[in-house]
């Protein structure tokens, strides 16, 4: 039995074209999964189609960077399907482990592929070192709330959401429960000092 996978990194992400892929070439059953592809660990969907296929099946993906992101992730699942006498075929790198130069392609990619991935990770780190030192910052301005603002807040607690009053103030849930709390542990304090 052909078995596919195919997995895009993000919800907005399309899988139709992988599908289609594996759709074409005979694959009988597809897992898809739209989840980040640093650690096969992380993604349950790639778990639930290694413990489907079962000897004598072919496990597919249409590229080796949608099973895994490096050599070690790729070593493991590799060997993960060979102790279960399952063949691997990659349809646009034309890999094939049931012949030994799809073997050996399979490790010169995985190379070349983990290598990828660091030289893009440092090019990162460099860019965001550089933006620090231009004085750059990263995320949303930080939003204070008035001591009017709170007391406010905790009235809308008594009719309203949290939620709908973070986003009244254009703040998170967690950020406005903890101005909350702070505001009542002052009070708090003060009624204790008087």
């Amino acid at each position: 039995m052909l078995v596919g996978y195919a997995r895009v990194s993000s919800v907005g992400q399309n899988l139709t074209s992988q599908i289609e892929i594996l759709e074409k070439i005979g694959c009988e059953k597809i897992f898809t999964e739209k989840k980040s592809g640093k650690e096969s660990t992380n993604r349950p969907t790639l778990q639930d189609a290694l413990d489907f296929v079962r000897g004598g099946d072919t496990f597919v993906v249409t590229r080796l960077d949608r099973l895994a992101r490096n050599t070690l992730d790729l070593h493991s699942i590799i060997d993960l399907l060979d102790k279960k006498g399952v063949s691997f075929k990659c349809t646009e790198q034309e890999i094939d482990t049931t012949t030994s130069q799809g073997k050996l392609m399979l490790g010169l990619l995985s190379i070349v592929s983990a290598f990828e991935t660091d030289l893009r990770a440092e090019r990162q780190a460099d860019g965001i070192k550089s933006a620090l030192a231009r004085g750059k910052k990263w995320g949303r301005k930080p939003v204070d709330l008035s001591e009017k603002d709170i007391k406010e807040a905790i009235k809308l607690q008594k009719t309203v959401t949290n939620q709908e009053i973070a986003d009244k103030f254009g703040i998170g849930r967690s950020t406005l429960l903890r101005y909350i709390k702070e505001y009542r542990r002052d009070m708090e304090e003060q009624k204790n000092l008087s």
